[in-house]
């Protein structure tokens, strides 16, 4: 018996291997063979772990949007219904007019009172809307943004697209950011895809300017793979908003002309999240890595600087200092991002949400061949660009660890060099700021001045009446007033703030009809670059020494409050 069960296991044996044999192997899909491109060599950089006790080197940033409405447009009342539909018009004594598909009759009205929120459907600001840069911070915390015109009379005069010329009551107002420029604009939109050029990452990601220099064999077949992927997914373009759903997509234009000090701004709304790839002063708008040229990196916890430089079909790059730690998931999907170049002074300055983040300094000359912006999304995740803006700069920096004072008696002046001065601001006009100061009367230029914090025994609370709402407006800024009509895209109100005034309905994101018309601003932390323990580094040092790296430590990241 145990003969027979050996010859068996044999055979059995022998068949599997006969029918492995017979088996062929894998075949490869036919294609196009790859196109070589050259390798990025990154410069090695130290490796860092920041403190466990705390993250001193986070960056707190306020938010700018205080309140990210639903998608579609929907009314809350204040028992926690819900209801989606169309919003079409509000009477103070009739309420709110809404239509619902799924009502008769179809239009219903809203008793005021008995309304929470009104929210409008998410989308960008309309084509005649303005950028502004005087912003204005209310008692309350409310903000405007304005142009500023001139202080008379305890009134301060602003230009806005929305509502006009708006007359604020100056014993409302708590600080005042004069924004004042008479800075060129070289770029303002986007209003058109004109002269930007669309890719998804599929070419292979080498420069066109390289594809002349190869065989003849290689530059067709990074023709045609720069044809397909031109045909793919990419950004789209949406009544002034860029908006992507594609890792790698990127969008890029030539500026012809850049100043030797210059602004590059954009604001950037993001769901999950944040990771994108800022190139500027590139020559390079089918790469973020293969050009001449710097690259913000702009992820949700770290933001990175780099420097590219490609010559002779090889590439450089590596990370400019240290990386700097923030905390964006606290800013609900959106902020304005501010890029101020000095080429005489070699610095870069980076803004979000106007707070300097990070200055740096020393970098050697600046490409001088283009002057490319190139924006990448690194994520699958929804994300829009709008209000890319490019200008000219004064080169006036604040310091990034300057401290916003308020004094019970003096007006506190906040100069752009960090310098301050005190006193009883007078008045405001011809583009100077009239000041009684300690040294007599005196007048500075509007351009110098950073900041404006009032004194605080100067500023009085915006008094509550009956009705009173809480209009938040897109994009920024909310203000409270009493609602008096909404008829074909214009609205009256009244309002301690402003008397009476109209305001293009088009401006409002949502209305908070509680009365709820204070808010407390958050506290804003200066930068503070990151710390590094010593017991730290050596334990770094001794795992690279062995080829290794530590393995990263759990952290509790401090989380920003949305300004309410």
């Amino acid at each position: 018996m145990e003969p027979m069960r050996r010859v068996t296991f044999i055979f059995a044996l022998l068949l599997v291997v006969a029918t492995a044999k017979t088996v062929p192997p894998p075949r490869l899909a036919k294609g196009p063979a790859p196109v070589p491109v050259p390798n990025i060599v990154l410069a090695k950089q130290p490796f860092l772990i920041p403190p466990r006790n705390g993250m001193p080197g986070t960056v707190t940033i306020p938010s700018k949007n205080p309140r990210r409405a639903i998608m579609e447009e929907h009314l809350l009342t204040r028992n926690g219904e819900t209801f989606r539909g169309k919003f079409l018009g509000y009477d103070p004594a009739e309420g709110l007019k809404w239509s619902h598909p799924d009502f008769l009759p179809k239009v219903i009205h809203f008793l005021p009172n008995r309304v929470s929120l009104l929210n409008f459907k998410m989308g960008p600001l309309p084509a005649h809307a303005k950028h502004h840069n005087c912003q204005i911070e209310l008692s309350n915390g409310d903000t405007i943004a304005g142009d500023l015109v001139r202080m008379e009379n305890e009134k301060l005069i602003l230009n806005t697209w929305y509502a006009g010329e708006l007359a604020i009551n100056t014993a409302h107002i708590k600080s005042l950011k004069p924004g004042f420029s008479s800075a060129k604009v070289f770029f303002e939109g986007p209003k058109n895809t004109k002269n930007w050029t669309f890719n998804n990452g599929q070419n292979g990601g080498l420069p066109l300017r390289m594809i002349p220099q190869l065989p003849l064999e290689q530059q067709r077949q990074l023709k045609e793979r720069a044809a397909q992927a031109a045909k793919g997914p990419t950004w789209k373009l949406t009544d002034g908003v860029f908006e992507s759903t594609t890792s790698n997509s990127m969008v890029g234009r030539q500026m012809k002309e850049m100043p030797a000090r210059s602004s590059t701004e954009f604001d950037v709304e993001w769901t999950g999240s944040l990771n994108l790839y800022v190139n500027f002063l590139t020559d390079s708008l089918t790469s973020y890595s293969m050009c001449n040229g710097y690259c913000l990196r702009l992820t949700q916890s770290y933001i990175y600087l780099y420097r590219y430089n490609f010559n002779n079909n090889a590439g450089r790059g590596g990370r400019v200092g240290n990386n700097v730690r923030v905390n964006l998931a606290s800013l609900q999907g959106n902020a304005h991002i501010a890029l101020k170049m000095d080429a005489k002074k070699k610095t870069i300055a980076l803004f979000i949400n106007d707070i300097l983040i990070q200055k740096w300094e020393n970098l050697g000359d600046f490409p001088s061949d283009e002057n490319g912006l190139l924006f990448t999304s690194r994520t699958t995740s929804r994300m829009k660009l709008s209000h890319i803006r490019v200008t000219d700069w004064n080169g006036n920096l604040p310091e990034a660890n300057a401290k916003s004072k308020s004094e019970p008696k003096n007006d506190y002046i906040l100069l752009n060099n960090a310098d301050h001065i005190t006193g009883e601001l007078t008045g405001i006009s011809n583009g100077k700021l009239q000041l009684n100061s300690d040294f007599g009367e005196m007048a500075i230029g509007l351009e110098k001045i950073g900041m404006i914090h009032r004194a605080t025994e100067r500023v009085k609370a915006i008094p509550t009446t009956s009705g009173m709402a809480r209009a938040v407006f897109k994009g920024e800024g909310s203000m409270a007033m009493n609602i008096t009509g909404w008829k074909d895209g214009k609205v009256t109100a009244t309002s301690p703030i402003f008397g009476q005034a109209s305001f293009d309905a088009e401006v409002f994101q949502s209305i908070d009809f509680t009365g709820k018309n204070t808010r407390q601003a958050p506290n804003i932390s200066p930068t503070i670059k990151p710390v590094l323990i010593e017991k730290d580094v050596r334990r770094n040092l001794q795992l690279l020494g062995r080829g290794g790296f530590p393995a990263p430590r759990p952290e509790k990241v401090p989380q920003i409050k949305p300004r309410r």
